[in-house]
């Protein structure tokens, strides 16, 4: 099989290669039988299919990646402003540390996972979660992690919530803001003793228990 270089020669010493010799050349190098899935590539937006829970077909929707350098995401770097598709999933990077004001206010995110480094979500950060544009649908599942310290004010007050129903509060968890977890499906709420609630919006009808 001729190499690349072997190739070349024939060309500047004024011989024709044949054509046997493109071939073999092309299969060595070209990895035709290898897919590359759109799963595996990093992309800051991705538009997917999105569905009801009962499989209906709404239209699109958007999954965002955050870039794995990002330290903070700044006020209103993803607010809804009524452009074709909302945002119903975000994938966080390990070495976040902050989320800005109103970062994703009034997007429709189902699943709020935080990474393990962020220490800070500011108010409103993800406030007004639900179906903008084609549907009644909210949040409906909150994780935070470990070594998140404040909760800013009305940081993840959904009024239309229907799904949610429990909430732990990390033991490191020191501030929590005004109507930050305003939630009406809320059932139970796990949280280190002494942290205020008093003000988190809370459903009266919740339970929280105190660690």
């Amino acid at each position: 099989m001729k190499t690349k270089e072997e190739l070349k020669l024939y060309f500047e010493n004024g011989d024709i290669p044949k054509q046997e010799d493109f071939w073999e050349w092309q299969n060595s190098y070209w990895h035709k039988d290898e897919k590359i899935t759109q799963n595996s590539i990093e992309s800051v937006e991705k538009v997917i299919p999105f569905f009801t829970n009962d499989n209906e077909l709404l239209g699109s929707a958007l999954v965002i990646t955050i870039p794995s350098n990002t330290k903070k995401i700044i006020n209103g770097a993803y607010i809804f402003s009524g452009m074709s598709y909302q945002i119903v999933k975000v994938n966080f990077n390990e070495g976040l540390e902050v989320i800005g004001p109103s970062a994703f206010n009034q997007q429709n995110i189902k699943s709020v996972r935080t990474p393990s480094t962020l220490k800070i979500i500011e108010n409103n950060a993800f406030g007004q979660q639900a179906n903008m544009t084609n549907g009644s649908d909210s949040i409906e599942e909150i994780i935070l992690n470990e070594g998140l310290i404040s909760i800013g004010d009305y940081a993840f007050n959904c009024p239309r919530a229907t799904v949610i129903e429990t909430l732990y509060i990390p033991d490191s968890v020191k501030t929590v803001g005004q109507s930050s977890f305003s939630l009406p499906s809320l059932k139970s709420v796990s949280a280190p003793a002494g942290l205020d609630l008093s003000k988190a919006g809370i459903p009266s009808t919740a339970t929280i228990t105190y660690r």
